[in-house]
Formats: structure tokens, C-alpha cells, sequence
């Protein structure tokens, strides 16, 4: 349960940072969950939110991350075969900082989960949330073919 508050309170405060356009804030937070990542590099936990904070951080400029980041995100999604609240709050606060045709199947997924009943009423939101965000991204990378493939 500790894993959920923890994720539950980090999103809010990101959502907050960003609203606020609040780069020290943020600035001071990715630097503060990067160190916590060298610390505990065994900790994939801590890593995704230190990439959480620095899409975060991505999203003011409109940015991508290095290719690096990308893929350990996207090899992440793969592995997934049930998504789970932790998975859902991870893709919904990082799709912006991937490349939107590498995300587009993992949405794909999530909405047959969804469509099946195979995701938690609870999630809904986050759903919606993963949705608005990649149509967003898509927007913002002039790949308008995601909002072609829904």
C-alpha cells in the first residue's frame, strides 16, 4: 500500500509543480529522486519516479527524453501484460517524453483492457488521463496518426 500512497502523492505534487510552472520546485525534486536512483539502483520504483519528475520537467519544453530513457520506459510497457494502477500512473505521467508511435500500441492494449472490463473501475480516471496526454503529445509531435488509429 505504501508503493500506491507514495505514487498517489508524487503524482500530485508533479501535477502541482507543473500547474504552478514551478521549475525550481521541480528542478529540486528531479535532482532530489535522481540522487535517491544512484542510491538504490536496484530500486525500479525510484527510477520511475525520478523519470516521472523529469517528464515533468520535459512537458514545460515540449521535450523528449534521449532514446536511453525511451526505451527502458518502452521495455517496461512490454513486459506488461494485466495493467495495473502502478503501470497506468507510470504511462500517464511519462508518455509525453516518448516518441507518441512508440506508445501507441500500449494504448491500444489498455483500451481492449479497458473495453473487457479488465481494468479496475479505480482506474478510470488515469485511463482518461493516458488518453488526454497522448493525444496531446501527438499534437504537440505533429504525429497526428494517433488520433487516426482511435
Amino acid at each position: 500500500m505504501e508503493k500506491k500512497n507514495n505514487l498517489k502523492t508524487l503524482t500530485t505534487v508533479l501535477s502541482q509543480y507543473y500547474q504552478d510552472n514551478d521549475r525550481q520546485k521541480l528542478d529540486q525534486l528531479t535532482q532530489l529522486l535522481q540522487s535517491d536512483t544512484i542510491k538504490n539502483p536496484s530500486d525500479p520504483f525510484m527510477r520511475h519516479y525520478y523519470l516521472m519528475s523529469l517528464s515533468t520537467l520535459y512537458h514545460l519544453d515540449f521535450l523528449v527524453a534521449s532514446i536511453d530513457d525511451q526505451n527502458e520506459l518502452i521495455d517496461y510497457f512490454f513486459n506488461i501484460s494485466y495493467w495495473q494502477f502502478y503501470d497506468l500512473c507510470l504511462l500517464a505521467n511519462v508518455v509525453n517524453m516518448i516518441h507518441v508511435e512508440r506508445i501507441t500500441p500500449y494504448i491500444s492494449d489498455i483500451l481492449k483492457q479497458y473495453a473487457t472490463n479488465n481494468i479496475p473501475t479505480a482506474s478510470v480516471e488515469t485511463v482518461s488521463k493516458i488518453l488526454i496526454n497522448a493525444l496531446e503529445t501527438s499534437i504537440i509531435q505533429k504525429k497526428m496518426t494517433l488520433l487516426d488509429t482511435y
